[in-house]
């Protein structure tokens, strides 16, 4: 069962106390403290073993975190509601812990200690000897002496000569030579594919272009055309009786076989029932307008009843001659002319569209010409042959820098253990492509660059031990492949009047630095 209890500020430890001796044991009290009531840890220690005298169980219900604290010092649980305080466990205040030192016993009387050693009547019988007698020195023999000398000359020596090892000091700067490595890998590019380094696959995107042109030919071919014109003389017959104008460019033809026409080259004047004559030249040049006399009789247009004509003699002048003529060569070469110029437009306007990631291979790039149009045809006579005409262009875009990632892989794998490859000097080169039948490319890359070679500062700190300057480098020179002559510094600085003509003997006295920046500086500046 728990009662509670809300303490007041008057002697509230005093309330508290008596309301747990009130209390039957195995019961609990929870004390409600008001946030104006102060209670000292002396105060709940006085609580805590009131509580496990009574064998009774104590709470404190308060928000103030120094009651908090020191109740949990005590021991005593603490909450922030009665309600919480009703539900949880409460701690079991301990009692004190009882001493279990045994009560001293009641003294005994020590009689006082009888004579010493020291003293005449010491019951061992020792007899002690002077002091000043102690300190008499005794003389020893020769041989003692030339024995303390040669020890003394032996230590002297053999200080000297761990100094002489442990004191000097070396460092060594060794500068790494270069090598040129290249290595090449066979890949192939997918369209739509993922990057599979293993597998040497890269991925490819389709790309299209359109360009179009025009051009222009001289013809080749050769045929006899009419070249001139025939001309000649009429006779104009006027019909009528009143005065008739014959206008220049008036049509007259012949009447039978094949109808020619020709026309007058000037305005003829013709009185009532007179007649004239009158010069004419054929419509279209060739020997078709050589007619014979007396077939010219026809006069076209509105004066053909009214006037009539006749040719006395025969006409001539109309020739031919060979004229250029567009031939099938001529088409077939011109379009293979512009064909190839617009391929190449293409490819050059594909490689542009390419960015720093990618590339588009030529080889990958397929053609097909559109809607070729020439002016003339075949057959007619014309001194040029016109062209228009598109070409559409297909190709891959490939993923160069993961082409170029998977080559320097494979360049890092052929690097022996130790070696460094100077990034600045890395450099790419695609290879010759070949177009697949599943339409994928073959291709190759190149990865080349300068390698630094390896050196093994142990090895070279062992190589050297114990060797002059001369020797040293000599040695690492033989030993190691080095870009220039190692610089060899002898030590230490702080020991200005001990200078070493060797290399130390032991090999942690000796600092090789292998100088990597110095060598790529010196690998690029030869590359």
């Amino acid at each position: 069962m728990t009662s509670t209890l809300t303490v007041s500020d008057r002697d509230p430890v005093a309330a508290m106390v008596a309301r747990v001796r009130a209390t039957p044991r195995g019961e609990r009290v929870l004390f409600v403290i008001p946030s104006l009531v102060r209670l000292e840890a002396a105060s709940l220690r006085v609580l805590r073993r009131e509580a496990a005298s009574q064998g009774v169980q104590v709470a404190l219900v308060t928000s103030d975190p120094a009651i908090r604290s020191a109740a949990g010092r005590e021991g005593l649980s603490t909450f922030r509601d009665p309600a919480r305080a009703e539900r949880a466990r409460w701690r079991k205040p301990a009692a004190p812990p009882r001493s279990r030192l045994k009560p001293p016993p009641e003294r005994e009387t020590v009689p006082p200690h009888g004579a010493g050693i020291y003293q005449a009547g010491s019951p061992s019988g020792f007899r002690p000897v002077a002091f000043t007698r102690s300190l008499v020195r005794r003389q020893s023999p020769w041989w003692g002496s030339l024995g303390l000398l040669v020890a003394l000359a032996l230590m002297f020596g053999g200080l000297l000569y761990a100094t002489s090892i442990v004191i000097p000091a070396a460092e060594i700067r060794l500068t790494p030579g270069s090598e040129r490595i290249a290595e090449t890998v066979r890949l192939r590019a997918v369209s739509g594919a993922v990057i599979d380094a293993e597998q040497r696959i890269l991925p490819a995107q389709t790309v299209s272009i359109q360009v179009s042109g025009e051009a222009r030919t001289k013809t080749t071919g050769r045929r006899p055309e009419p070249a001139t014109k025939s001309s000649g003389r009429v006779v104009f017959i006027n019909m009528t009786s009143r005065q008739i104008t014959v206008p220049q460019g008036t049509v007259v033809s012949t009447a039978t076989g094949t109808n020619t026409q020709f026309v007058t080259t000037g305005p003829v004047e013709l009185g009532p029932n007179g007649r004239a004559a009158a010069t004419v030249q054929a419509l279209l040049p060739g020997p078709t307008g050589n007619v014979r006399a007396g077939t010219v009789t026809r006069v076209e247009g509105p004066l053909m009843l009214s006037v009539a004509v006749a040719n006395d003699a025969g006409f001539s002048g109309g020739t031919t001659a060979p004229q250029p003529v567009v031939t099938e060569e001529d088409k077939v070469r011109l379009q293979e002319e512009l064909f190839a110029e617009l391929k190449e437009q293409a490819v050059a306007q594909l490689l542009e569209r390419g960015d720093k990631q990618s590339f588009i291979a030529a080889e990958s790039v397929t053609f097909l010409p559109l809607s070729p149009t020439f002016t003339p045809f075949v057959g007619e006579v014309s001194d040029e042959l016109f062209l228009s005409m598109s070409v559409q262009a297909v190709g891959l875009s490939i993923d160069e820098a993961g082409a170029n990632e998977i080559a320097l892989a494979a360049l890092r794998e052929t690097m022996p253990p130790g070696t460094r490859l100077i990034s600045d000097t890395v450099r790419f080169a695609s290879g010759a492509a070949a177009a697949a039948e599943d339409g994928s490319i073959n291709f190759s890359v190149t990865a080349e660059g300068e390698l630094l070679r390896s050196i093994d500062a142990s090895a070279a700190r062992s190589a050297v031990l114990g060797l002059s300057a001369q020797e040293a480098a000599a040695t690492l020179q033989e030993r190691f492949a080095l870009a220039q002559a190692p610089a060899i510094e002898l030590g230490p600085d702080w020991l200005p009047y001990v200078v070493p003509v060797n290399l130390p003997a032991l090999p942690w006295r000796i600092r090789v630095i292998v100088d990597w920046d110095e060598a790529a500086q010196l690998a690029m500046g030869g590359a």
